[in-house]
């Protein structure tokens, strides 16, 4: 059985199905051939076209107009389309990843303030926990997993787990920066991402040398993931032409040489 392919405008119909379709003339009193990329009359029905998946939508034409002409294109912002649209899922992408290690760092700092402020009551509770599992013999019981963990902390200091607290935090608010950069698409957010995810591979290469597990593996794998497209199909630090080539691209793949590209034959003069 063969494989049905996937449209090339998959991300395009995915954000329409979401957000609904971006139309222009709808409401316009008089349609021209020259609106003919936009909106076109034919036969009493009004065929309007999507700015963003390029589907032809039949609507009524309008009784009473809201508007006497159509947009003119130069006051039309087009919405994200093609490859520029992909990368924003990508970005946006990646940014959810940043919200799960801004809850897990925040969680994190939390339960260490917690700790420091607390420190003589929760390690007294501990040591009774330990003791009523051990039944009175604490080198009877191996301690693993999160009680392993909640021992080692008490080997700190007040002020230490402070101090690691704050490091922890001040990098939550790092991931919660790019987080919300890289949604909205920013290029700062970009090359911070790539700068502070970079800095970690080598110790996340470090710590599989130490032991592997399948959770380092696969965080380092995504590590590299994110800075090899930030490099490269980014074009970051002025690779592969830099910000000037992005640009380029951008209004090549995602403006209106794209969307003329994209036009099926104008109908004839007699059809309006």
């Amino acid at each position: 059985m063969s494989r049905t392919k996937r449209p090339d405008n998959r991300y395009e119909l995915a954000t329409c199905a979401w957000k609904g379709h971006v139309l222009v003339g709808a409401d316009a009193a008089e349609v021209t051939p020259d609106d003919a990329i936009l909106v076109r009359d034919s036969d009493g029905v009004r065929w309007c076209r999507c700015l963003r998946c390029d589907a032809w939508l039949p609507m009524a034409v309008p009784e009473e107009a809201a508007e006497e002409r159509v947009t003119p294109r130069e006051q039309i912002e087009l919405p994200a389309r093609g490859p520029v649209l992909r990368d924003r899922y990508v970005l946006r992408l990646i940014a959810l990843d940043r919200a799960v290690h801004v809850v897990v760092l925040s969680v994190l700092a939390l339960v260490l303030f917690t700790f420091a402020r607390h420190d003589a009551a929760l390690h007294r509770d501990y040591n009774t926990i330990m003791n009523d599992l051990s039944g009175g013999d604490p080198g009877a019981v191996q301690i693993r997993g999160i009680l392993g963990y909640l021992r080692k902390a008490f080997d700190y200091s007040p002020r230490r787990l402070i101090t690691l607290g704050l490091v922890v935090t001040a990098y939550a608010a790092l991931e919660a920066t790019e987080m919300v950069g890289l949604w909205f698409n920013k290029r700062w957010a970009e090359y911070l991402t790539l700068v502070a995810t970079a800095a970690l591979v080598p110790l996340e290469i470090y710590e599989i040398s130490l032991k592997v597990s399948v959770f380092k593996v696969v965080t380092l794998a995504i590590n590299v993931a994110i800075v090899v497209y930030l490099l490269y199909a980014k074009r970051l630090f002025g690779l592969r032409g830099g910000h000037e080539a992005e640009q380029e691209r951008r209004r090549a793949l995602g403006g209106w040489e794209a969307v003329e590209r994209a036009t099926p034959p104008a109908p004839t003069m007699a059809q309006y």
